[in-house]
């Protein structure tokens, strides 16, 4: 990164940024600007970093879009994930970014994408959205980075199989998935933001581990633990209410929960896999393991 650098990034109070602005906001000369949807996030980001610009504002609107990169460097879009409106929400991203590109005096340089691995998977309705926003943006003349992260490992319900001795399983927990540790993903992100040119017209498909079942991840967990942890499948039912509710709280809207139905059938049949060895490149090492992981946890619970 250059002197002065103002990096917009969306979707601030999600998980996945929890673990990049950290990284960011003591970088020098750097500035922050960080968007979220709701009155909560604003107050909350702004109580924790008080240096950033914190903006409540609905991407949506093409004007709110604009007006958000304006003397922006760096763009790192996050899409509002199984929003019936994401594809439109990044093209309104993307469209902001070359506006202001064009802008007479713009420092504007690089829209990094936060993506999916696989956007293939048509099958996925959170993939396919996300294949449009990447045809888009390669389309749209910016210098870009496409990141592809898989399944999160910090997803897995440590503390509930740590005080309960239970893995509620929404799918077959036989089915093998690779696993992206977030502090992997935000190490990434940061390295492709700080040395920019290094990362244009790049896409990386990011994963920390080989695929591997969820099964084969609790046994890993109980013989680091010395606990035995009982794997409970849920029924479809269960397994859609529970992920809605973690990611729409109260407000389950059918038009979000086709999205996650659909995942759910496609993930118990199918898993999502990937390789390592991109990650493994841009970290300089070796990605983080589930056992590495599961140790972390179990050192916090240490303190």
């Amino acid at each position: 990164m250059s002197t002065d650098d103002l990096i917009v990034i969306t979707c601030a109070s999600g998980r996945q940024n929890s673990f990049l602005i950290p990284r960011l906001i003591s970088h020098p000369n750097t500035s922050l600007r960080l968007i979220v949807n709701s009155e909560k996030s604003h107050a909350k980001l702004s109580s924790q970093y008080p240096s950033a610009e914190v903006i409540r504002a609905d991407l949506i609107e093409p004007s709110s879009a604009r007006a958000l990169v304006h003397n922006a460097t760096v763009f790192y879009h996050v899409g509002p994930p199984f929003h019936p409106h994401e594809a439109e929400i990044g093209y309104n991203a993307i469209d902001a970014a070359v506006f202001e590109s064009k802008r007479p005096g713009n420092r504007f340089r690089h829209f990094i994408y936060s993506s999916v691995l696989n956007t293939q998977l048509r099958k996925l309705m959170n993939h396919d959205c996300k294949r449009y926003v990447e045809e888009y943006l390669i389309e749209s003349g910016l210098n870009y980075t496409i990141l592809q992260p898989t399944h999160f490992m910090d997803n897995l319900p440590y503390a509930l199989m740590r005080d309960k001795g239970i893995f509620p399983a929404p799918y077959d927990p036989d089915i093998e998935f690779s696993f992206l540790a977030l502090r992997d993903l935000s190490e990434v992100a940061a390295k492709v933001i700080q040395e920019g040119e290094r990362h244009y017209l790049a896409q990386y498909p990011l994963c920390s581990t080989s695929p591997m079942s969820y099964t084969e991840r609790v046994r890993i967990f109980d013989r680091m633990s010395g606990k035995e942890t009982k794997i409970v499948k849920q029924s479809y039912e269960e397994a859609v209410q529970g992920f809605a509710g973690r990611m729409m709280g109260e407000k389950k809207e059918q038009r979000m929960l086709d999205g996650i139905q659909r995942l759910l059938l496609y993930y118990d049949n199918h898993g999502l896999k990937g390789s390592p060895r991109v990650c493994e490149w841009l970290l300089g090492r070796k990605p983080t393991s589930l056992e590495e992981w599961y140790q972390e946890q179990m050192d916090k619970d240490g303190k």
